[in-house]
């Protein structure tokens, strides 16, 4: 500039030195407001918890999931419950459901608390909005409330005698380190071994608990029993007389049958062992039982008892003389049981109860009979023994009967077939019905004997 020399200055030094002071409190001021917030919009949301802490301070920080998501902007009301106005980003609000829930934490044991948003596990599909209220589910505890309350418990104990107990705990304890290591091991292998089995234990609670539920529900049941019991109870108080004469005289029958009991057990096991033949072939004819008694049952209803007489009284008989037959001799005489009669060679029914499903039936060819005998005479003769006088055995002195003509029977004639009686040739069948079923025949011998039913 002209007139000016160089090293000259146009302001005094005083103006310079206001434009620094003011430029540098506008710095710290506009870097105070920016740090504060001041200038930031919010969202307000007013958060409910019963209480706040000793030092949760407005301006605290409001995280979730450890990023910073807005500010606690006012606390209002000192005693429980409190409401906090949280000022939330405008960003954030995207990112929180509208159920979301919160917890008043602290960074440290000592630090500051702030409010921490924590998602639900089913999150809404709605997002937190202004004007909303959340709900704190806790709030951490404060070890200066810790002090305090412990301050008020030591206020209430006297020193002397709190001096004296301990006196006499360390005087207890006084040179048993090493039984109270022991113990002490002992226990830390216990506990050991009780975590090794803690599955086992949570699964025993559980049980446990269903069988407390069962009982829970049949406690009404139960005292109703325990409540019938005391009647009884006072029913056998009251005949108790009557009940001791009753246990002593079981008492006396239980001797009685233990010497019955005793001196007859080998027979009781041999009655036993004997019948089980007995007991084999019931079961082996056990598939026969209903049918014999069924078919039984429909004789007697359709005619049975009007060929009895009818009248459960008299018997309708036709009776006639036949020749005699020789008498039984052993073993010529012996029973041949050789018939199986069902499917297979087992019992069976056949059509029984239904009879009419059985006729006409063909001939059953088995092996049956009574031994080498003549079954029936086949030609008259004289019998033998032709006399026999049993009045002797009836005497005094018992005498053998008196026989006479003891010998074989009269031979009977050839038969016409070689090999004895087979079945009757099949007739033919109707006309519109199939063939009747084949003869059954079982085990066929020389000594036959064929037989309808």
């Amino acid at each position: 500039m002209p007139g000016l020399r160089y090293g000259e200055r146009t302001l005094p030094l005083g103006w310079w030195a206001a434009i620094m002071i003011t430029v540098v409190a506008g710095m710290v001021f506009v870097c105070s407001t920016l740090f504060a917030g001041t200038f930031r919009r919010y969202v307000p949301v007013s958060l409910t918890a019963d209480r706040t802490g000793l030092v949760l301070e407005k301006g605290a920080k409001v995280r979730m999931r450890g990023v910073d998501v807005g500010r606690v902007g006012a606390i209002e009301g000192g005693a429980a419950p409190v409401r906090l106005e949280l000022e939330i980003f405008p960003d954030k609000l995207s990112f929180i459901p509208s159920n979301v829930e919160a917890e008043i934490k602290a960074t440290t044991a000592f630090g500051a608390k702030y409010v921490e948003l924590i998602p639900p596990p089913a999150p809404s599909q709605a997002r937190l909005a202004a004007g909303m209220t959340v709900h704190s589910r806790n709030v951490a505890t404060e070890v200066n409330t810790v002090f305090q309350n412990l301050v008020a418990v030591l206020d209430q104990i006297d020193v002397a005698k709190l001096n004296a107990t301990l006196s006499a705990l360390a005087d207890g304890v006084r040179g048993r380190g090493e039984s109270i290591g022991q113990a002490t091991t002992a226990v830390s292998e216990t506990l050991r071994q009780l975590n090794v089995r803690i599955d086992s234990m949570a699964q025993g609670w559980r049980s446990f608990k269903g069988f407390t539920d069962a009982y829970g529900m049949a406690a009404e049941d139960i005292l109703a029993i325990l409540d019938a019991a005391a009647t009884t109870a006072d029913t056998v108080e009251a005949r108790s007389s009557q009940l001791d004469a009753l246990l002593l005289s079981t008492i006396g029958m239980a001797n009685i049958g233990t010497e019955l009991l005793g001196s007859t057990r080998d027979d009781f096991v041999t009655a036993v062992n004997e019948a089980r033949p007995t007991t084999d072939l019931l079961l082996k004819y056990d598939p026969v039982y209903t049918c014999l008694l069924v078919g039984a049952k429909l004789y007697l209803d359709k005619g049975g008892y009007d060929a009895l007489g009818g009248n459960g009284r008299t018997l309708v008989a036709d009776t006639t003389l036949l020749f005699g037959d020789d008498p039984y001799r052993y073993p010529e005489h012996l029973p041949i049981h050789n018939a199986k009669g069902g499917p297979g060679g087992k019992p069976g029914c056949g059509s029984l109860p239904d009879v009419e499903q059985n006729f006409p039936v063909r001939k059953l060819v088995t092996d049956t009979g009574f031994g080498s005998g003549t079954d029936i005479r086949t030609n008259p003769g004289i019998g033998h023994p032709w006399f026999i006088n049993f009045f002797p055995a009836t005497r005094a002195v018992p005498e053998h009967p008196y026989v006479l003509g003891e010998g074989p029977p009269a031979p009977g004639p050839s038969p016409s077939i070689p090999h004895g009686p087979v079945a009757a040739p099949v007739p033919a069948p109707p006309v519109g019905q199939s063939s009747p079923p084949e003869p059954t025949t079982d085990e066929p011998t020389p000594r036959t004997q064929s037989g309808q039913p």
